[in-house]
This record gives structure tokens, C-alpha cells and sequence, in this order.
């Protein structure tokens, strides 16, 4: 959900509005009168929360990053975990935080789908990796020292882990929103658990790591599962 601090619920429903608005008409072609029409609002209000439509779309993405970043730089400073445990309980970790703020995240996720908001996707990723990126190198050093992963370069490293497992993540939830996939659709299923395969393996590849270390991935096809079962 949207966090609205005490007397921020206007700016709250600014940002649900927006999202909404951009999901069907495009980022681009959504202009501030747009968003005031649907809330039924003068003008004056929106400048009152924010400078233009571009600082709007700066605040829907930081909301959703900070919470993220939160969780990822709390794992990676704990000092009980392997790099592998770290990477692992990160993963579970922010699939529990989109699962729980499904109201804020499946909105932008399905903003991001429209070619016209490419540039949105991009936007969102740019923050991730500025913020996230640090700790993964942080993570992955660890591995190297430990003899779990096997790199020479753990800043690039880490900005292609991040990519890829967003993009898996991106591909999955287009096979299981599905209506088809849903009602049980075998075929899709198998398409997930193998797309799911090839992540894995992609990922322990550019880790240097040994076939069947990021077995933590075969939970997300055990989720998956469960959905049609």
C-alpha cells in the first residue's frame, strides 16, 4: 500500500489516481488536468503536493524502492548468513513485500507493460540498482571470499544479478496473470517451471557458482504450483 503519513491522505489518493490514469492512457499522453478531472480537485492542490507531473511519477517510484531498499541492505549487513543464505532470504524477502503490497506494486507493474511507459520501467530500474546494487556487491564479495562464487568483477556482477532476477520476475507474473495459466492451464505451468530453470542457471553462471547453489529459486515453482493444485 501507499504510505501516507498523517494528513498526507490527499497525496495518497494523488498517487493511486495517477497510477491508475497512466496505466490506461500512457504517461505520456496523462496530463495533471487528467488526474485532477478524475479526484474532482482544483490545481492549486496538486502543486501544493508536487512540482509537476514528473516529480508525481519521482514519488511513486521512491515509495516503492524504499521499502525494498530497506529489506535488502538489512540482509546484507547480517553477519549469521553465507552470501547464498543473504541472496536467498533477499529473494523471499521482496517476494513477501510485493506480495503484501500488492495494491501499490501490481498497479505500477502493470503501468511499466505499456510501450509508451518504457521509459517508466526504466526509471524504476535505475533507482533499484542505485540503491540495491551497493549491498549485492556486498553480498557477492562475500561469496567470492567464501568460495561459493567465482567473478572478477562483483560491481558488474551485481547490477546484472539485479536485472535478471527483476526481468524472471517480470516474465513469471506475465505467464501466472494468465487467465489460462489460472484455471490450469498445464502448458503454461510447464513454461513457468522452465523459464524458472533457465534464470537459475543463467544466474549461478554469472556468479561463477556451481550448478544448484541458488536452489531457492525452486520455491518460486513450488508457489507457482500450488496456484493451480
Amino acid at each position: 500500500m501507499w504510505i501516507a503519513k498523517k494528513g498526507d491522505e490527499r497525496k495518497k489518493e494523488f498517487l493511486e489516481t495517477a497510477v491508475e490514469i497512466f496505466k490506461t492512457k500512457g504517461y505520456g499522453k496523462t496530463s495533471i488536468n487528467d488526474i485532477l478531472k478524475q479526484m474532482n480537485i482544483t490545481k492549486g492542490a496538486f502543486y501544493y503536493y508536487f512540482e509537476s507531473k514528473e516529480a508525481l511519477l519521482h514519488e511513486i517510484v521512491n515509495q516503492l524502492t524504499e521499502k525494498m531498499q530497506t529489506v535488502v541492505k538489512d540482509i546484507a549487513n547480517r553477519n549469521d548468513l553465507s552470501a547464498v543464505s543473504k541472496l536467498e532470504h533477499i529473494f523471499n524477502a521482496t517476494h513477501q513485500l510485493r506480495e503484501e503490497n500488492q495494491s501499490a506494486y501490481y498497479p505500477l507493474y502493470a503501468l511499466q507493460k505499456r510501450d509508451e511507459n518504457a521509459f517508466i520501467a526504466r526509471k524504476f530500474m535505475q533507482k533499484s540498482l542505485s540503491i540495491n546494487k551497493q549491498f549485492i556487491e556486498l553480498i557477492i564479495t562475500q561469496g567470492i571470499q567464501e568460495g561459493s562464487f567465482k567473478t572478477s568483477n562483483a560491481t558488474e556482477t551485481a547490477e546484472l544479478y539485479i536485472r535478471l532476477t527483476s526481468l524472471c520476475k517480470e516474465k513469471i507474473a506475465d505467464i501466472i496473470s494468465d487467465s489460462s495459466y489460472l484455471s490450469g492451464h498445464k502448458t503454461l505451468y510447464k513454461k513457468a517451471e522452465d523459464l524458472i530453470t533457465f534464470y537459475q542457471e543463467a544466474l549461478e553462471r554469472i556468479l561463477g557458482a556451481e550448478k544448484g547453489t541458488l536452489n531457492f529459486l525452486n520455491k518460486t515453482k513450488e508457489y507457482i504450483s500450488g496456484m493451480i493444485s
